[in-house]
């Protein structure tokens, strides 16, 4: 593992760390301004300065960007067996990032990957566990997109016969109104039950496929 402790600071690093941590578009900025300079720093300021930039990313929304530069910290970081980096595993916290980068980018399967194997890597981090779960169930699946499509259907439906009802049942046809509004009522309700219940059955589906990869996960590493 290299040195990543530095008794010289060059004017480069000291620019950078003149910016407040919080400040991620000015970190972002420096370091794109200055990246030919930075890359030629000894590799602990070095080091130091592409995490700082790779997290900046991250916490400005520069996802697309973030999932490009988090391989080149990941791959620097496996080569150079850093473990932890500032008390953190730094392995784990770059992928958790990336999977998060894909996550917000709608690229759910790439999301999914990332977190089975953090998961297969430590199958007891529950952030990973929870992590992959949403990750889930925003991957809807066919029955859950057509339930969605039936519910909108029976929603406008039940919007065309208030419709119906209040133009030409109340002025004109009065003796029918409360079988239109029970056959409203019924129409708006089936449209809840199977846009709640395919939820709930997906969630629970959810639950039991990613518990049994917890556990078959967890036996694994027995």
């Amino acid at each position: 593992m290299p040195k990543l402790t530095s008794t010289y600071h060059s004017k480069i690093y000291r620019g950078f760390k003149e910016i407040k941590p919080h400040e991620y578009l000015s970190l972002v900025r420096y370091y794109e301004n200055n990246e030919k300079e930075i890359k030629q720093l000894d590799f602990s300021e070095f080091f130091e300065l592409l995490i700082t930039y790779t997290d900046a990313l991250f916490e400005v929304g520069a996802y697309r960007n973030h999932v490009f530069i988090v391989d080149t910290a990941i791959g620097i970081s496996m080569a150079n067996n850093i473990k932890f980096y500032n008390k953190k595993d730094i392995y784990h916290d770059l992928l958790f990032k990336k999977a998060a980068s894909y996550f917000n980018l709608l690229q759910y399967d790439k999301a999914e990957h990332i977190l089975r194997e953090l998961v297969k890597i430590d199958p007891y981090n529950d952030l990973s566990i929870r992590f992959l779960k949403k990750c889930l169930l925003r991957k809807k699946p066919k029955f859950v997109r057509n339930a969605q499509a039936i519910s909108v259907l029976l929603f406008l439906l039940a919007a065309l016969i208030i419709s119906v009802e209040l133009i030409v049942i109340r002025p004109l046809f009065e003796m029918h109104t409360p079988v239109v509004e029970l056959t409203r009522n019924v129409t708006f309700s089936f449209g809840v039950i199977i846009l709640g219940g395919s939820e709930l059955i997906n969630r629970l589906k959810v639950k039991q496929k990613t518990d049994s990869f917890v556990n078959y996960s967890r036996k694994r590493k027995v």
